[in-house]
């Protein structure tokens, strides 16, 4: 059984079963299997390396006797530290993973024991994490892998900061992660919410941004409906800008794909509607890029961009992208899909 405690799970068999209902679930459906984010790992340290478990031993003892922790000082000491933090998150996750798989509580309530000793050290470190180049990847780790419930504080200590995270080189990679959190319900759904919706009203400007594009090119492939409407809509205020952008350029094929039809067909009017637009396009290296992509979306759609550049051929000609595009063109209906 756990150690008794504030974290201690009460109340019998059927209340831990159904707190693993919430952890199996909190992930949401877009989750490993149950719900819950698969572990990226085998049960015991590779190649004999006891520091992961020794990093767990000493979160837990520090747990029981209400002491600091030296997890987050690990976690940025150096990529070796960092990476055994890793490992010892990921050991409590493969355990807690086995325990709801056999439905065994007691093993469940030992788990979710450990991933609280060693979450509870990086409290209040999120921000300074993410900027650190070795603890960022603890922090992403559990925004990844961790059920919602234990990544809660992770997005409660962004919010305000959401846009920061985005445009940034190493936080950018957690906070894309944030859009699995949400619509699961609860607080730490809510929080993640509050942190997508913060990045989703700066959209427009991301766009264009190095590593903000990103985190919208995330929300576009695997957020909720919502998340995805709202980036196509900021791509969309300033579509042939971001088409001849070296950063937003890409996310066009991407909403393309992943939009519903109806705001993929007005994206590619929009782009095909005039010889002048389409010229633009032709006469920039990003938006060549862009009819490229969009000549292989298949379709009407497809045939919509041939229309329009074939009576551009001759500019076409000038240039050994154009060619390639002419001729990518005048075997579409044969190419293969994206």
């Amino acid at each position: 059984a756990a150690p008794s405690g504030p974290v201690r799970l009460g109340g019998g068999p059927a209340a831990v079963a159904r707190a693993a209902g919430i952890a199996v679930q909190a992930a949401g459906p877009r989750g490993g299997a149950q719900g819950l984010p698969s572990p990226s790992g085998t049960p015991a340290p590779a190649g004999g390396d006891q520091r992961p478990l020794q990093i767990l031993g000493d979160a837990r003892d520090a747990a029981l006797h209400g002491r600091p922790g030296k997890v987050f000082e690990l976690a940025r000491q150096d990529r070796d530290s960092s990476i055994a933090v890793q490992r010892a998150l990921e050991l409590s996750l493969s355990r807690l993973s086995s325990a709801i798989e056999h439905q065994d509580w007691d093993e469940y309530e030992g788990a979710q024991w450990d991933i609280q000793a060693l979450l509870a050290d990086l409290h209040g470190h999120t921000i300074d994490g993410l900027k650190d180049p070795h603890a960022n990847h603890v922090i992403k780790l559990i925004a990844h892998t961790m059920p919602t419930e234990h990544v809660g504080f992770v997005a409660a200590e962004l919010m305000g900061h959401g846009v920061w995270a985005a445009r940034h080189n190493y936080a950018c990679r957690t906070v894309l992660r944030l859009g699995r959190h949400c619509g699961g319900g609860g607080w730490a759904s809510e929080c993640a919410e509050a942190v997508v919706d913060e990045v989703l009203r700066s959209a427009p400007d991301l766009c264009s941004d190095e590593f903000g594009k990103f985190v919208l090119e995330e929300f576009l492939e695997r957020g909720l409906p919502e998340h995805r409407r709202r980036v196509v809509a900021a791509l969309r205020e300033r579509l042939l800008r971001n088409a001849r952008n070296k950063h937003a350029s890409g996310l066009v094929e991407k909403a393309v794909r992943f939009a519903d039809e109806e705001d993929s067909k007005a994206i590619i009017e929009e782009l095909t509607g005039s010889q002048d637009t389409v010229l633009s396009l032709v006469r920039n290296q990003y938006g060549m890029y862009v009819l490229r992509d969009l000549a292989l979306c298949g379709g009407d759609l497809a045939r919509r961009v041939r229309t329009a550049l074939l009576p551009l051929a001759s500019e076409l000609q000038n240039s050994k992208q154009g060619r390639k595009l002419l001729e990518l063109i005048s075997n579409m209906d044969t190419a293969p899909r994206r």
